[in-house]
Order: structure tokens, then C-alpha cells, then sequence
């Protein structure tokens, strides 16, 4: 079973229950509201379109039961996985709020320690900063800002040159978690990373996992508005408590 099919699993019961308020699709993250309080964020996933239309399905999910729009975790349409994801966030938020705050023990827990030589999927520019001050050797794949090739990547995941691997959450929506992992030696641990990453352990039990590391908003107020003011993470941040737990 795929990691999208499990997180579906995880929130179906709940989403047949509860109805979308809001869902706020910004050009960085997308933010989705539940009738339950709930309050969920994920990275916008934008595919190249030809025309002004980036959302083809015609369908108005606010206002109507959660499950359609969970649904679309299943879509074609990479922005609508987006969605999709952020309503997985908003359905689980009220188990994630009861979670531990991450307190910065990622490095030490992963065993990642002065010298080492780590992998990273998906730039994390201030977790970057911390490991070159530790003289940790770093090697990235991340195709937004061309850095990397899967060729040269996936080797050195599979000759265990790496002695840990900091994976971004957004690989979900675009279906390449389990592509990566099946090239990661196994023992080696790692992290989901980000505020895109669903607080739910069960839902990884058929993946290698070590740590899930993500976001619970705090003032969902201020985080849609920092989605609709099209920022980043270290803005919509500020309006989250960060959010850890080992598998």
C-alpha cells in the first residue's frame, strides 16, 4: 500500500464526519480549514499549465463533507494533491496539537554528530546552516533549484555513504517518498521533515521511518494569511508550533 493510500486510511472515518470550511491555495502552501477547528497546511505543488487555469476540477469542496476533497489524493493533478494533504493536516490537527514540541534533538537522534555525512531531500536551508557548522558533508537533491541528480544521489543512498537521511514531506504529493526509500540502505535512519508532514505514525508503519517532524498551527488566522500573502516557511512558522515524534 502506497504512503497516500495509508494517510487516506488514517482520516476517512473522520472525513465522512466533518465538512471543509475554507481552503486557501496559495502559491507556496495551501491552507484548509474543518468544520471541527481543525486547521491543516501543505507545500503548493504548481505544474506547469498553458492557460490561466491551474485548478481544473470544477467542484466547490467548502461548505461540503471532507471526503471529496480527500479524494483527490488520489488526482492526477499534482496542486490538488497539495489540497489534499493540507485537509489530511487539518483532519489529524487535533491529535498533532497533543504531540511533543520539538525541541532540538533532530541531529542527535538521527546520530548525526561533527564530521558526518548526512543526505538531504529538499533544500533546508537553516537545517543546512547548522550541519556546516558541524563540518557534516551534505548531499542534496532538490529539482526545484537543480541540485543533484537521482543517478548520483540514489548511489550514494544505496552504498550507505550516508549515515542519515533528512527527507522533505512534499515528496508525498509528488509520489516519490517510497522511490526514494527503496534506494536508502536499510538501518539508515531518517526524518519526514517540514510543515507539509502528517503527525501520524500509524500511517508509516510500512516505511523504515525514524522521526516525524512537522507543523501544528497555532493561530490558523495568521497562517492563512501568510498562505494568501504568498510566504514562505519561515513566515508561516511563526503562527505554528513545530511538532516531533520517533516512530
Amino acid at each position: 500500500m502506497k504512503l497516500y493510500e495509508t494517510l487516506y486510511q488514517a482520516v476517512i472515518d473522520k472525513a465522512k464526519h466533518t465538512s471543509v470550511d475554507f481552503i486557501q491555495i496559495g502559491i507556496s502552501y495551501t491552507s484548509v480549514r474543518t468544520s471541527d477547528g481543525g486547521s491543516g497546511i501543505a507545500f503548493t505543488f504548481l505544474s506547469e499549465h498553458e492557460s490561466c487555469t491551474v485548478v481544473k476540477d470544477p467542484m466547490d469542496y467548502e461548505g461540503k463533507s471532507a471526503e471529496g476533497l480527500l479524494n483527490l489524493l488520489f488526482s492526477k493533478e499534482i496542486v490538488e494533491r497539495s489540497a489534499a494533504l493540507a485537509l489530511v493536516n487539518a483532519l489529524n490537527f487535533h491529535k498533532a496539537e497533543k504531540m511533543d514540541t520539538d525541541t532540538g534533538t533532530l541531529f542527535g537522534d538521527l546520530g548525526i554528530k561533527n564530521g558526518s555525512r548526512i543526505s538531504m531531500v529538499g533544500y533546508f536551508g537553516p537545517v543546512l546552516r547548522e550541519l556546516e557548522a558541524m563540518n557534516v558533508t551534505v548531499d542534496i537533491l532538490d529539482s526545484n533549484r537543480s541540485l543533484g541528480t537521482k543517478e548520483a544521489f540514489y548511489k550514494t543512498l544505496k552504498g550507505g555513504e550516508t549515515e542519515a537521511l533528512i527527507l522533505t514531506s512534499t515528496s508525498i504529493i509528488n509520489k516519490t517518498t517510497e522511490e526514494i526509500l527503496e534506494n536508502l540502505l536499510p538501518g539508515t535512519p531518517y526524518v519526514m521533515l517540514g510543515p507539509t508532514t502528517p503527525m501520524i505514525p500509524e500511517s508509516f508503519s510500512h516505511l523504515p521511518v525514524t522521526i516525524l517532524a512537522g507543523s501544528v498551527p497555532v493561530d490558523p488566522d495568521g497562517v492563512l494569511k501568510a498562505v494568501r500573502h504568498g510566504k514562505g516557511t519561515p513566515a508561516i512558522q511563526k503562527f505554528c508550533r513545530k511538532v516531533y515524534t520517533k516512530v
